[in-house]
């Protein structure tokens, strides 16, 4: 009998320790998703504060994936000046690798994990006189752009998905 109550008893405080260990386990304190996540939502919100300068734009569809993979999308603070001049650049046209495939793939995964990051830069524009009147000129919406860049002495691209 002395040996059932101890075995009972020894269970019960096994059985105990595992289930709060379990719930701890599960506590948003220690959940690496959540965590990651918001890691991810802080730095997109320090990228929009910060007074971001315009880089260039990508010569190659992969390095436009690999911007996009790392570093992601800048968004541009300041509205453009009244007269600066606005061209348009159309995914289609940049150059990709010699084989070809994949790129669609690759590009769609880039997009998707910089989903935030474009919304807050078609947003921007969307506020942005000189863009939003550059855009409607050329018949696109902001939904549309996936970078802005710097072309030259004062002139800033577009970079458009012409893709259907």
């Amino acid at each position: 009998m002395t040996i059932r109550s101890t075995t009972t008893t020894g269970l019960a405080a096994v059985l105990a320790a595992a289930l709060c260990t379990g719930a701890h386990a599960q506590s948003p304190d220690t959940d690496l998703t959540g965590q990651a996540k918001a890691a991810a939502q802080a730095d997109a919100q320090a990228r929009l504060e910060a007074d971001v300068p315009l880089a260039p734009p990508p010569d190659t569809l992969a390095e436009l994936v690999g911007t996009l993979s790392g570093d992601g999308v800048a968004v541009p603070m300041e509205d453009l000046p009244e007269g600066t001049t606005v061209e348009t650049l159309l995914l289609g046209e940049l150059p990709t690798d010699d084989s070809g495939s994949g790129n669609d793939a690759a590009l769609d995964n880039a997009l998707a994990r910089a989903q935030t990051q474009l919304d807050m830069l078609q947003t921007r524009v969307d506020g942005d006189e000189v863009l939003t009147r550059a855009l409607e000129d050329g018949g696109f919406s902001s939904d549309q752009v996936l970078g802005v860049y710097s072309v030259r002495d004062g002139t800033v691209a577009l970079l458009i998905d012409d893709r259907a």
